[in-house]
């Protein structure tokens, strides 16, 4: 959190625990102090504790209860064999990359498809908007071979009119996805819908990826390959391309309580990433030290490959993926890395901006926030979303004109802890059928677009439909924290069995502790931006730094040496000319007497 008197300040809550799910996880072998860590989160009820803990691929759910299975495999199969025209079509976000990435390799590498057949499109976000879009389903009916077949991932659900027009010009469409089927239902001119959340499928675990979905697609498709004899037995198993699966389900960030499906395709996906046997896994641990966790995942290396989809077409994150050449993946990591800066500087100016608005709302007693800014860049709304939703605490919907439309709203949509945004817009659709001109998501996240006279009216509905799910105690910003951590805890032994919880992620939070002490020390470093940290606590020097601590190196800070305060962190080693020590990743620091605890 920040240090920026114009905010609220958080509250500190610490996690109730379930204590049935707590005996469970001591049942599983778990220490008491690591169970009663997993009994604060909200694990399902209906999943084994063990499959959660202790993840293997053979429990992964069958891609063969998903609806519309065997009609999509078969279609594929039929192109494969015969050689058809294929399109690959999927969002320009990172699971719609991996996702693209996923069936791109399936289809060359191990089904043998020639490169000549396969043509891929990821929608311009700025300039052709989300999902399958009308502009870019005229791209795909102007291509230089019209395709036989389109493959969607990470969306389509929602695209029933562009689909119709692919159909009629005699296109085939499979789409796979795992966003919320729009009310209308599924689009009805596609010729099959892999998607977990249609209220017919069977497939019991609602809270995959997009990316994960396109691979039980591929990977029921090879199986039947095999059972045709197109394919050998010995054909390689899919199991590779799990390190894709694994980047896309964090950075995606779908629940990794209450799915044992991610959290095993994260687990095994994070230990083929570290065997670094693809060109772009070693040029992202070159500027990431040490063993790649889910957090590297979610922090570096999937917004980098979201700023080319925020700023361009999204095509050389996917290339990327697929180098083969370390030197090609180092020349493109580098192009993104141009594309993150200036995502950067756009996204500090507009929350900037967006704070201002948020503050006004927030005075007013509005449950939720609606920032419209007529500068906004749509490339970057979700980050701003997100950003105002954490130093606010209230659901948050980021607007902007749309790039040489400025009739027309877009924007995202960020949620908070008990509020689903997919729930919320479907709300806002009921009350006002046709309102939204498209819109989609999940529970955590979603889009959606409108006409500009309509900005006042929308506001009005997200309002209500939060109501319906909120309460004025449910909203501010929050530190879930997991314990006061004695400082004799600071240590690599912690930390290595704290590591034994891993992969964590969205609701599998990794454990954030409270320490209380005196500061011995807070030093501005770096660009001024970030804090060393030292905190007496009993009579222990606990060392630590303070990332982003504050906007920028003009904005006054009041800690001073001496002062009695209370750090909120995560534990990390941290490893400094051959010496590795436990060390405190700071996330809030307050003064004790502020009576904010």
């Amino acid at each position: 959190m920040f240090v920026d008197t114009k905010l609220p300040m958080p509250k500190i809550k610490f996690r109730a625990a379930n204590a049935q799910v707590e005996q469970q996880a001591i049942a599983c072998g778990l220490h008491p102090a690591l169970a009663k860590i997993v009994a604060a989160r909200p694990v399902s009820s209906s999943i084994h504790l063990t499959k959660l803990l202790k993840p293997r691929l053979e429990n992964l759910d069958s891609p063969h209860l998903l609806q519309d299975i065997d009609k999509a495999v078969s279609r594929l199969t039929k192109a494969i064999i015969n050689q058809e025209n294929i399109a690959i079509e999927t969002d320009h976000d990172c699971d719609g990359q991996t996702s693209h990435a996923i069936i791109l390799n399936t289809l060359l590498h191990f089904f043998n498809m020639p490169q000549d057949k396969i043509q891929s499109f990821i929608g311009h976000r700025l300039e052709e908007g989300y999902g399958l879009s009308h502009k870019l389903a005229q791209r795909i009916l102007k291509a230089p071979f019209k395709p036989d077949l389109v493959i969607t991932a990470d969306n389509g659900s929602s695209d029933a009119d562009t689909i119709q027009l692919l159909a009629d010009n005699a296109i085939d469409v499979i789409v796979t996805d795992h966003h919320q089927i729009p009310a209308a239902g599924i689009p009805a001119a596609a010729l099959a819908v892999l998607n977990p959340t249609r209220a017919d499928c069977q497939y019991p675990d609602k809270l995959i990826a997009g990316c994960m979905v396109a691979w039980l697609f591929m990977c029921a498709t090879r199986r039947a390959l095999i059972e045709q004899k197109y394919l050998p037995e010995t054909c390689p198993s899919l199991k590779d391309l799990l390190d894709f699966v694994a980047l896309g389900t964090v950075a995606d960030c779908v629940s990794m309580a209450r799915s044992h499906n991610n959290r095993t395709v994260v687990k095994y996906g994070l230990e083929l990433i570290n065997k670094k046997n693809r060109a772009c896994w070693q040029v992202f641990a070159q500027n990431l030290t040490g063993v790649l966790r889910a957090e590297d995942l979610a922090f570096n290396i999937g917004p980098l490959l979201n700023s080319d989809g925020r700023l361009n077409d999204a095509l050389q994150g996917v290339k990327l993926l697929l180098a083969t050449e370390v030197s090609l993946a180092q020349a493109l990591l580098e192009q993104l890395g141009e594309f993150n800066l200036q995502r950067k500087t756009i996204q500090k100016k507009l929350i900037n901006d967006g704070i201002a608005l948020a503050q006004e709302q927030a005075i007013l007693g509005k449950l939720g926030l609606v920032i419209f800014l007529k500068d906004g860049h749509p490339g970057v709304h979700g980050i701003a979303a997100s950003r105002i939703k954490d130093l606010f605490g209230r659901p948050t919907v980021f607007l902007a004109p749309k790039v040489n439309d400025e009739q027309t709203i877009t924007g995202s949509v960020r949620g908070i802890e008990n509020f689903n945004v997919a729930k919320a817009l479907k709300h806002i659709d009921t009350l006002a059928p046709g309102l939204m001109q498209s819109f989609g998501g999940h529970p955590a996240a979603g889009g959606l677009s409108f006409q500009f006279s309509n900005l006042e009216k929308f506001t009005q509905l997200f309002e209500q439909a939060v109501i319906t799910q909120l309460t004025p105690t449910d909203v501010g910003p929050a530190i879930f924290a997991d314990s006061d951590l004695p400082a004799r805890w600071v240590s690599k032994k912690f930390i290595q069995a704290l590591a034994s919880l891993e992969p964590f992620g969205r609701e599998f939070d990794a454990p954030i502790f409270c320490l209380s002490g005196v500061l011995e020390e807070f030093r501005p470093m770096g660009n001024g931006t970030h804090a060393r940290v030292i905190i007496n606590s009993e009579a222990k020097h606990i060392t630590g730094v303070w990332f982003n601590f504050r906007f920028d190196a003009n904005i006054a800070h009041h800690f001073t040496n001496g002062m009695q305060v209370r750090a909120v962190f995560t534990l990390r080693e941290n490893t400094y000319q051959g010496l590795t020590r436990a060390d405190l990743n700071i996330i809030t620091l307050v003064q004790e007497d502020l009576g904010n605890l």
